[in-house]
């Protein structure tokens, strides 16, 4: 039995309270592990995985990045892809057409941390290869694309059939 009667309750706040709370304890300098909600970053990053997050300082962004950035006022997780014009292109992995530009200003965190829901590992999502990676993964969206258009019309006349 648990020794708090609340111990094994959930709580739910929303998502302007929480990332109010993430960016107070990012700017006293701390690091902040998150849970990643959606499929935007699959297939590096799944739904329920936790990621460990730094407060970002102005310096250069490498690309290739995970970053947490507020977009119209919602926050994303997505990979920094680009620059255009003075702004951040942003764009999840998962994502084969939709991307968001941000100004510097809207950069909230930096991604050091991925921990894997369903692994015992722990992955430096921060280094070069993972960046890298990444950004391979991003440059084959027109692939992608073309190939999910071709999985929908051979999977079509299955459909038919039926």
């Amino acid at each position: 039995m648990p020794e708090n009667k609340h111990e094994n309750e959930i709580r739910v706040i929303s998502n302007e309270d929480y990332f109010a709370e993430v960016q107070r304890i990012l700017r006293e300098g701390k690091e902040v592990r998150i849970r990643v909600k959606g499929n935007s970053m699959r297939p590096f990053i799944q739904d329920g995985d936790t990621v460990l997050l730094r407060a970002y300082s102005g310096s250069p962004l490498p690309l290739g990045s995970n970053i947490l950035a507020k977009e119209n006022d919602k926050f994303v997780f997505h990979r920094f892809v680009g620059k255009k014009d003075g702004q951040y292109i942003l764009a999840g992995d998962g994502n084969l057409v939709l991307r968001e530009y941000i100004a510097e200003t809207d950069i909230i965190a930096i991604a050091i941390m991925h921990y894997p829901k369903d692994k015992g590992k722990v992955i430096a999502v921060n280094r070069t290869w993972a960046r890298l990676r990444g950004l391979c993964w991003y440059r084959l969206r027109l692939l992608r694309r073309m190939l999910t258009k071709l999985k929908l019309i051979n999977s079509a006349p299955d459909r038919l059939i039926k």
